[in-house]
């Protein structure tokens, strides 16, 4: 029997609609769907969580990273801000400053032209400050921090200062260290370094740099370059045993002589050929009645360096 013109627009009306429907749940589940439907709604769920999850880690990593570099501005300007001041003690005026803030202050660092420019803080142990800020937020940015077992104060210093910092992607606390890898030019135009502890401003003229292994497993003698455990360098033998080390490795040969009895300073920062694996930077502090100045043009990428065993490291 022949359907009335209405009832025919009503039927075409609601095939319409229930087409417009299916179309509008796309990504829910609805009975009868077929097999393939639901299959292909599960994995569109799965996809749109997966996005949703990193759009909320990508926001929170901006988030974090734009409130480190927030902080170090501020800190930067603060501590900058009081260096003509006359603090009338032995502290110096921005450093001073700094502790109002964070009594675990011992320093300041900063490379001139770069992205280093940011307080040091020492504390009982080497992991409080990895994933925390200067003001003691958490941040991932963590803060740079001095080797607890390092001694700095007004009248005692260790040999070897071990200053760590994390390797960032947007290149804060120790992520612009990576441009000095086999880097004539970026060493000729930065070849010092500015360490203020609380109580006196120092250079330290930059002599190696290189990466390096930190498990014995990494190498086919199984032996280590521990770095960071030479902070006494009184004994000779242990001074010449560090700067041996340091000088068949380094990726540059530079005009900056070392001698015992000499300071020096060493940055720390985790590196990306080899998981794990450390970029280090070396400096020797200047002496009194040295001038400051670095005569890089007899400085040359060093062909004899000693390399990671990368045969070891990726058997």
């Amino acid at each position: 029997m022949a359907m009335s013109k209405s009832a025919e627009r009503a039927y075409k009306k609601a095939v319409k609609a229930k087409k417009k429907a299916k179309r509008g749940h796309w990504l829910l589940i609805q009975k009868g769907d077929s097999v393939k439907e639901v299959f292909s709604k599960l994995f569109t769920q799965f996809a749109v969580l997966v996005l949703i999850g990193c759009g909320v880690i990508l926001a929170n990593e901006f988030r974090l990273s734009f409130s480190a570099r927030q902080l170090n501005d501020s800190l930067k300007s603060l501590y900058q801000s009081y260096i003509a001041h006359d603090s009338g003690g032995d502290v110096l005026p921005g450093a001073a400053q700094l502790l109002k803030i964070n009594p675990d202050t011992v320093g300041y660092i900063s490379i001139d032209g770069t992205e280093v420019d940011f307080p040091v803080v020492q504390t009982t142990d080497n992991s409080t400050y990895l994933k925390k800020a200067f003001d003691g937020s958490s941040n991932k940015a963590g803060t740079v921090f001095l080797d607890y077992r390092d001694v700095l104060t007004s009248n005692k210093r260790s040999d070897n200062l071990v200053l760590y910092g994390h390797n960032q992607k947007d290149r804060s606390m120790f992520g612009s260290l990576k441009d000095y890898k086999k880097n004539l030019e970026h060493y000729k135009a930065h070849p010092t370094i500015t360490f203020n502890s609380n109580y006196q401003s120092d250079v330290y003229k930059i002599f190696a740099y290189f990466v390096t292994e930190v498990e014995p497993y990494q190498t086919s003698d199984g032996y280590v370059f521990d770095y960071h455990n030479y902070l006494d360098l009184s004994d000779k033998a242990v001074y010449e045993d560090f700067i041996s080390n340091i000088n068949e490795r380094s990726q540059i040969v530079t005009s900056v002589d070392v001698r015992y009895g000499d300071e020096f300073l060493t940055l720390s920062t985790c590196s990306n050929e080899f998981e794990p694996s450390r970029f280090v930077i070396f400096a020797r502090k200047t002496r009194k009645g040295e001038d400051t100045e670095v005569d890089t043009s007899t400085a040359y990428l060093n062909p004899q360096a000693k390399e990671p065993d990368w045969k070891v490291i990726f058997k």
